[in-house]
């Protein structure tokens, strides 16, 4: 039995052996294949990655000098009025607004970058045009303050002027009625009653003894209705006594 099995299991290793071996070449070639298109894409990715650039940063350059160093990085340029569509002619009197594609974007060299300019002459006219309104603007607020300042004045001076008016009114009125009270206080014055005469005492009658007591008094002569006329004085009854 050792001898009926001892070969067949050799030709059994055999079989397997040439198995191993085919396959073996089989995988070489292949890896052959692969290892020979590995390197082809390597070198296109390469190839690639060279031909894209770092789109630079043109936007508030002169068209002239922003086509310039775009063109040097391999770029074409196209350019357009994007305010109001005029030709251009002179590309030093034009100024970039825009950039497509945009600041450190990646672009492929010989791709063009688009760009929307405004006329140097607009932006001067522009800028003018601010600057006369910001100035207009600000003589505006300016005059306005002043208004406001000489209102604030005026209503400060007519303030005063309504005072002072009051204070003299005030003033007026006070004398008024002072001399109103004064008028009044005089004509009551002079409406009331004088007072009343005090009647005079009666003269003491006068008593004289005769004619020669009445001369020595300075009284003689004596009329009838006289203090100190008496008829015995009087000695031919004509109304006079002590006569002679």
């Amino acid at each position: 039995m050792k001898e009926n099995i001892g070969p067949a299991a050799g030709r059994l290793k055999k079989t397997l052996a040439l198995a191993v071996l085919t396959g073996l070449m089989l995988t070489g070639c292949g890896g052959g294949k692969q290892a020979a298109v590995e390197p082809a894409s390597a070198a296109s990715a390469t190839a690639t990655v060279e031909a894209s650039v770092t789109v630079p940063g043109v936007v508030g350059l002169t068209l002239d000098t922003a086509t310039d160093q775009l063109e040097k990085l391999g770029f074409k340029v196209d350019a357009a009025d994007s305010v109001d569509g005029k030709s251009i002619i002179v590309k030093k009197d034009w100024q970039v607004l825009t950039q497509d594609p945009s600041n450190g974007a990646q672009a492929a060299k010989g791709s063009t970058v688009h760009l929307g300019v405004k006329s140097l002459e607009k932006i001067a006219t522009e800028k003018a045009a601010a600057e006369k309104a910001a100035a207009d603007k600000a003589a505006a607020e300016a005059a306005a303050k002043a208004a406001a300042a000489k209102a604030a004045a005026d209503k400060v001076a007519a303030d005063k002027a309504a005072s002072d008016k009051a204070a003299a009114d005030q003033a007026a009125a006070a004398k008024a009625a002072a001399d109103q009270a004064a008028a009044a206080a005089a004509q009551q014055a002079a409406q009331a009653p004088a007072p009343a005469a005090v009647p005079a005492a009666p003269a003491p009658a006068a008593y004289f003894a005769n004619c020669t007591a009445a001369k020595a008094a300075g009284a003689a002569p004596l009329y009838r209705g006289q203090p100190g006329y008496r008829s015995a004085l009087d000695r031919d009854g004509d109304g006079v006594a002590c006569e002679r």
